[in-house]
């Protein structure tokens, strides 16, 4: 599944080339929402929390209520409860390579784009063949469900 054509990928390219790859679509991106919290390398201090738009193999999306710098460079925190019993977090260093106002749920703000530099990818490989296998269920579940003059029941 997603961790087969992942792994050809890691295969045929050096680790070090995925943090200069800028297009988005060479990878499937997952929906998926979920606390998400950033903490800036330029200001340890300062952690904000923000919702987790969609998930790749090379970075990921954020909804935050306020703006943030492109090339800022920070340390994501995403808890996936899904995962296994005991909960699971993913922490990588990634950096900001766009931003734009966006509105979420009726609240104005801002939908980041931010690349990993660090993160553990056999992990992100392991949360995204999940995500599919959670999305194919889903799928599966919805076909299973009797439709109306179809003799069920």
């Amino acid at each position: 599944m997603v961790s087969e054509v992942l792994r050809c990928k890691i295969k045929s390219q050096p680790i070090k080339q995925f943090s200069k790859m800028h297009d988005k679509r060479n990878y499937r991106r997952f929906s998926f929402e979920n606390s998400i919290f950033l903490k800036f390398e330029s200001d340890p201090a300062k952690i904000i929390e923000g919702k987790l738009l969609d998930f790749s193999f090379v970075g990921l999306s954020v909804f935050l209520k306020e703006n943030v710098n492109v090339d800022a460079i920070v340390q994501a925190i995403v808890q996936f409860d899904f995962l296994s019993s005991v909960e699971q977090h993913l922490v990588g260093r990634g950096r900001v390579v766009h931003v734009k106002q966006h509105r979420l749920y009726a609240q104005n703000g801002f939908r980041i784009g931010l690349e990993f530099i660090e993160v553990d990818k056999d992990l992100v490989i392991s949360i995204l063949d999940r995500l599919e296998s959670k999305i194919l269920n889903q799928i599966r579940i919805k076909s299973q469900i009797p439709r109306k003059g179809s003799g069920s029941f």
